[in-house]
């Protein structure tokens, strides 16, 4: 159990930094108005989470708005659980766009004719992880467009390029939630070391399908990152070719 946490909570940062960096290669692949509404779709679910996440955790909301040249923003005040309420807050992106994006799938997958299943595991080596990752993704591609020539797929790439483009938290969500988010991973590692002593038979049902759930999600964020990462690379080398 403890190997399996400390993994997750891994991959669960690799996410947060894959989305970062690619957010920052779309900004400087596209012209401002035209990243902006790239990454509408993703910017709109992503203000969206933090605006349920502070209706869940009793804080009270001031001022929404879900898309503007600067992004969005959710001006909220202080919800219930202290820190934590506030880390559930920040880090709800990071939950609501992959339960999106698997939506959708679903929608793709049983409505318009696409293949939108993937069978990933995180719990190996970073490179068997990444390399898994990659066979994937290219076999999702393949599969759709060349295989079932199911066209719609070209849609669903755009919705989990734009989605995962908004899923890191912004500085300000970082700075408000990082000590919440702190508190919870290390309290989660004491307990998990502390029963590990204590009743090292039990195998923490609860937890487990705590894990299982975000493990969910960060399958859904790699995916998602290296098919945003594919479509992004030939708009920034076009936008450095032309800046010559």
């Amino acid at each position: 159990m403890l190997y399996r946490y400390v993994n997750l909570v891994l991959w669960f940062a690799a996410v947060i930094l894959i989305s970062w960096a690619l957010d920052r290669l779309w900004a400087r692949s596209l012209a401002r108005w035209l990243y902006i509404a790239f990454a509408a779709p993703g910017i709109i679910v992503h203000e969206l989470s933090h605006y349920i996440a502070c209706k869940l955790s009793g804080a009270k909301v001031a001022r929404v708005v879900l898309i503007s040249r600067e992004g969005g923003s959710v001006t909220h005040g202080p919800p219930k659980g202290g820190i934590v309420g506030q880390a559930l807050i920040s880090m709800a992106p990071f939950f609501g766009i992959p339960i999106v994006i698997i939506l959708l799938g679903l929608v793709f997958d049983h409505l318009l004719g696409c293949s939108l299943s993937w069978d990933l595991d995180i719990s190996g080596s970073p490179g068997r992880v990444l390399l898994d990752t990659l066979g994937a993704t290219f076999d999702l591609i393949k599969v759709n467009l060349f295989d079932l020539r199911a066209y719609w797929f070209l849609l669903y790439l755009y919705f989990c390029a734009s989605g995962i483009v908004a899923l890191s938290p912004s500085t300000q969500d970082m700075k408000n939630g990082l000590p919440g988010l702190a508190a919870v991973l290390l309290g989660t590692l004491v307990w998990i070391l502390l029963m590990g002593k204590l009743a090292p038979s039990w195998d923490f049902p609860i937890l487990g399908a705590v894990m299982d759930i975000l493990g969910w999600v960060v399958v859904v964020g790699l995916i998602a990152g290296l098919i945003a990462l594919v479509l992004a690379l030939p708009f920034f080398m076009i936008r450095k070719l032309m800046n010559r």
